[in-house]
């Protein structure tokens, strides 16, 4: 609905001005073509005057086109339905409304997260390559510690699914907090094992003893730490729901790969660079 309806409303009840607005239309489709000006002013000052500036702004240059849309439809069909409307517009036009502003807002949340992600990554590996080259002469095991943290993320990202719940801004936040847990196990397996690596000179009996030393610390922390988040997912508030049991499967899938990925990749760089 815009000012047209208002105009060709208006018209069905007034004579007068169905006869000026019948003048000025050139192409027969009840639209007034020229004179606008004392189209406007009869309308504005009829008893449709307060419903026409509803869509007419004060200096007549620009007016509003206000759509429905069916209750079922997605955020996302509703805001490229807008978009796609304003598209076919002849002059400039801008879609708006609550869904669209807050779609609008959503894309530019889940672009902040992802961004934020890549730098969080990039950066963690960066300082993991710096560190073991520092303390251990060794900047490949920072790429090797990066591994199963990748296995993680995408394991995440591919569970989200299955339990039903969207990729948005808010949970795409939860991958970077995947980075943290992830390392935290990765760093203290990869330290340990060069230390018995070192030791012993065996890649087979050094995994053992790691496993079996700080494999047990780990397990005792994830335990700890994803039973304490996964109490959120019980929360009334579905996002805290959403965000505890993301954060607790995130964790678990850490320590998976810690344990699990992690061996095989220290088989790996042993083969390549020792």
């Amino acid at each position: 609905q815009g000012i047209i309806d208002v105009i060709k409303s208006h018209a069905e009840t007034d004579e007068a001005f169905a006869a000026r607005l019948e003048r000025n239309d050139l192409t027969e489709n009840g639209i007034p073509d020229r004179n606008l000006e004392p189209v406007y002013d009869r309308v504005l000052a009829a008893e449709s005057g307060e419903r026409a500036r509803e869509y007419l702004t004060e200096d007549r240059g620009a007016t509003k086109v206000v759509y429905q849309v069916k209750a079922s439809a997605s955020q996302k069909a509703v805001t490229e339905d807008a978009r796609r409307f304003a598209e076919q517009a002849r002059f400039d036009a801008t879609a708006t409304g609550d869904i669209v502003v807050f779609r609008a807002l959503t894309e530019a949340l889940m672009e902040s997260a992802v961004s934020s992600f890549l730098v969080a990554f990039g950066l963690s590996g960066v300082f993991l390559v710096v560190i073991f080259w520092l303390l251990e002469d060794r900047p490949s095991l920072g790429v090797v510690t990066m591994v199963p943290i990748t296995v993680a993320i995408v394991l995440l990202v591919g569970t989200m699914p299955a339990l039903g719940i969207a990729f948005n801004a808010l949970t795409a936040t939860i991958l970077s907090i995947s980075i943290g847990l992830g390392i935290d196990y990765s760093v203290h397996v990869v330290h340990r094992f060069v230390d018995e690596y070192d030791e012993r000179g065996d890649v087979h009996e050094a995994l053992l003893v790691t496993l079996g030393g700080t494999g047990g610390g780990i397990t005792a922390s994830v335990l700890t730490t994803s039973g304490s988040t996964f109490c959120m997912a019980i929360a009334v508030n579905p996002i805290l729901g959403e965000f505890g049991l993301l954060t607790g499967v995130s964790t678990v899938l850490s320590y998976i790969t810690a344990v699990a990925i992690l061996p095989l990749t220290l088989r790996g760089w042993v083969w390549l660079f020792e």
